[in-house]
């Protein structure tokens, strides 16, 4: 689900649910190696602590990037079409614009100063690549740390080797080595009152020595201490080493990893087998539910026992295998049964879109919309086994409609018209094609993409037609409406949006979109200026939206008539209804509706004199327009009324200040433009010092980086420009925010713009 994440955290990093422990050594190495180069792959055999080890990075050195550092999980996406859309979701940037996603995401990254984690990238790595060969050269205040079992192969990348960790030298100094610090940390957990013996410490030394102190094979090693002494593990796990053979080479420790797991699959039940074999169809985290449905009733107390052999992790109420063993797994899931869990996986999310279609239209409709956010990796798993296994295309056409209001609600044009894209020739054998046209085509229409979504509307109403779907032909008109709306065609517009709402009212509103059908035609009337009419649509609306629970259509039901009275100069109610539709939409994390509120909270507070107020917002709404690759989406006449209130700020405040507060409120964090339109923050950057600080001078040095941050440069670039440690710049930057009584670039550089200072 779309959010506003970019500006409200600087990270996403999960917490660390163990003790982090040893890598004294290759900790300073990483950071050394990101302060040098701009790509940095951590490399290693699985199970090695790659993933963790660039985690443990990216929490120590978020606070020295100014935009904080973000983490892409790939173990879960197999499809490299959608790998710039994933990193765009992990950054929180919106899936809505048409064009090449890649390079939208470069230009959104253009001024960012942020570490991006790309996190096991080995069967995406020529995507990886490409993605970051054209990222890094776009945003120079980019770093990107991936962790792959293989190099990604750019000749700006810098690789580095990661090793298992410290073995023990002897017997005296094993307490003291990494390897047995995990163990005995990693058993503590499984067997609380273990503890470190001269009489258990030679079995325990060796057996870090036999498992070449991979992490995850200490850890599976360390679990089995429930059952038996650490003698006799390392007994039974020699034992396997002799029926495996030594490793070939001293660096290749697949085979020690396998043993390793292969011996916690063997010291499994049978139907602890099965179960762990299943469960690698799902591609990330899952329910109870889930595994029940596509694995079998009654698998609760299996799949606890496979927790608590640490086969399957839990926390949040949510189960999930790591790569290495959900691989392991894969490969020992009989094609035929794969097929069959496959298809169970996939009728399990089939119902919970089902469910979820008749969700949005009640009060559970956000939590409705967050559940299948969180479900993003199976719903993409589910639907690529419908639209490519034999037979099965029907069931992933029935998904995707399903899905459609979900991409449309939460913003996500691009992933929904990729399947739809898919859908469209597998949808021809079952006779669902018209839908799946009328997605593509609907989908188009709201990226601006009016070119490609004209043919494909055009073509479904024709199917629809044809086969006497009334339903499709409804939906199909009122998506013809918002195409001539768009495009400038008002009376195209209307007679569309009038037949299809009658059509509604009569047949019944089958989703949100459907509702907002009353906004559209009381948008059309709001440019006619029928205001009486435009508020009566509107607050039909909100009494249904009113009845259900529904949200959504609710949020934009409020924008259209609070324009409605902002056109009649009642600016206290449109602000009113402006707020209220703000705060349904921050919920949702629809940006476009975001957008269109921060528009009409411009044109209230112009018309209030509120100038300063209303140009920060305006800069902030162009902001988010550039975000989303769109121009208003209300069409031309509404983008007019918007630059010729615009332009009355501009002569009330003149040239310059129009300027400064534009820029200043076009490089807002969303929070703080959120706090600036419901009246939380200042208007605009502090002309002055916060109040009451007392203001020391600023060092030579400290004007030249004060200036070179109100020119956006951030703290390393600044580094490179004055040939200075990062390190020095951060403490620098530090300084000045503490003389001025600062706390962010924002008002440093909105301070040197007002009071003339030398940039």
């Amino acid at each position: 689900m779309t959010a506003l994440t970019l500006g409200q955290r600087k990270d996403n990093l999960p917490a660390e649910v163990t003790r982090f422990i040893g890598r004294r050594r290759e900790l300073p190495t990483i950071a050394e190696a990101i302060d040098r180069h701009r790509l940095v792959t951590l490399r290693g055999t699985g199970g090695v602590g790659k993933t963790r080890l660039a985690l443990r990075t990216a929490i120590e050195h978020r606070e020295s990037f100014a935009d904080g550092c973000r983490i892409v999980q790939l173990s879960s996406l197999h499809t490299p079409e959608l790998l710039a859309g994933t990193v765009a979701e992990a950054l929180g940037l919106p899936d809505e614009g048409a064009g090449d996603t890649p390079q939208m995401l470069a230009e959104s990254l253009a001024e960012r100063e942020l570490l991006l984690v790309l996190d096991t990238c080995e069967h995406l790595a020529e995507a990886c690549a490409e993605l970051a060969g054209l990222l890094l050269p776009a945003a120079p205040g980019l770093r990107i740390l991936a962790t792959s079992r293989v190099p990604l192969g750019l000749p700006e990348e810098h690789s580095l080797l990661i090793t298992p960790l410290e073995l023990p030298a002897d017997d005296a100094t094993a307490a003291y080595c990494d390897a047995v610090t995990l163990f005995v940390d990693r058993a503590r957990a499984a067997v609380p009152d273990f503890t470190l013996t001269p009489e258990n410490t030679p079995a325990v030394a060796e057996l870090c020595h036999r498992l070449e102190g991979i992490p995850l094979a200490l850890e599976l090693a360390a679990v089995r201490l429930r059952g038996m002494p650490a003698e006799e593990i390392l007994a039974r796990l020699s034992d396997r080493f002799r029926v495996l053979g030594p490793a070939r080479t001293a660096t290749d420790r697949h085979r020690t990893l396998l043993a390793a797991v292969s011996w916690s699959y063997e010291l499994c039940s049978p139907a602890e087998q099965r179960l762990w074999a299943a469960l690698s169809v799902f591609p990330g985290s899952f329910r109870l539910a889930a595994a029940e449905h596509a694995c079998g009733p009654g698998v609760r107390a299996t799949l606890d026992r496979l927790v608590e052999k640490s086969v399957v992790q839990f926390s949040d109420d949510r189960y999930h295998l790591l790569v290495a063993l959900r691989e392991f797994g894969a490969e020992r899931l009989d094609p035929a049964e794969a097929s069959r869990v496959r298809a169970r996986h996939r009728d399990h999310y089939l119902g919970l879109a089902e469910r979820a279609r008749a969700g949005y239209m009640t009060a559970d409709q956000e939590a409705w919309l967050a559940r299948l956010g969180v479900e993003t990796a199976n719903l993409r798993a589910a639907l690529d086994y419908s639209l490519t296994a034999p037979g099965e295309a029907r069931a992933g056409v029935r998904m995707i409609r399903l899905l459609l209001p979900y991409w449309l609600m939460t913003g996500q044009f691009t992933e929904g018209r990729r399947w739809h894209d898919l859908a469209m020739p597998a949808a021809g054998e079952s006779g669902d094609s018209a839908w799946s046209l009328f997605g593509a085509g609907v989908l188009a229409v709201q990226q601006g993409d009016f070119a490609a979504g004209g043919p494909l509307l055009a073509h479904a109403a024709t199917l629809a037609a044809e086969n006497g779907d009334e339903d499709l032909a409804v939906h199909v008109t009122d998506a013809r409406g918002m195409l001539a709306f768009c495009t400038g065609d008002l009376v195209t517009a209307r007679a569309a949006f009038a037949a299809a709402l009658a059509a509604y009212e009569r047949n019944g509103f089958s989703d949100p979109a459907a509702l907002v059908t009353y906004s559209r035609l009381a948008s059309v009337c709001l440019l006619n200026s029928e205001l009486d009419r435009a508020v009566k649509l509107s607050e039909e609306c909100l009494r249904r939206c009113e009845e259900l629970g529904e949200q959504w259509a609710r949020g934009t039901a409020l924008w259209t008539r609070g324009t409605a009275r902002w056109m009649s100069g009642d600016n206290a109610a449109a602000t009113e209804d402006a707020l209220a539709c703000l705060r349904i939409e921050e919920q949702l994390g629809d940006l476009h509706a975001i957008a269109m509120s921060f528009d009409l909270l411009m044109l209230c507070l112009v018309g209030a004199g509120d100038f300063a107020r209303a140009v920060v917002l305006h800069g902030a709404s162009e902001s988010l327009w550039t975000l989303l690759n769109a121009s208003l989406f209300t069409g031309p006449a509404c983008k007019e009324i918007v630059e010729h209130a615009a332009g009355t700020a501009r002569s009330s405040l003149g040239e310059e200040r129009f300027d400064t507060l534009t820029r200043y409120g076009f490089a807002l964090p969303w929070p703080t433009a959120l706090a600036v339109a419901h009246g939380e923050a200042p208007a605009g950057p502090a002309a002055e010092p916060a109040p009451g600080t007392e203001v020391k001078p600023l060092t030579r040095r400290e004007k030249e980086i004060a200036a070179l941050v109100a020119n956006g440069l951030g703290n390393r670039e600044i580094a490179e420009c004055l040939f200075l440690s990062k390190r020095t710049v951060d403490s620098h930057v530090e300084h000045i925010f503490t003389k001025l009584g600062f706390s962010s670039r924002t008002q440093l550089a909105g301070w040197i713009l007002d009071s003339g200072s030398p940039a």
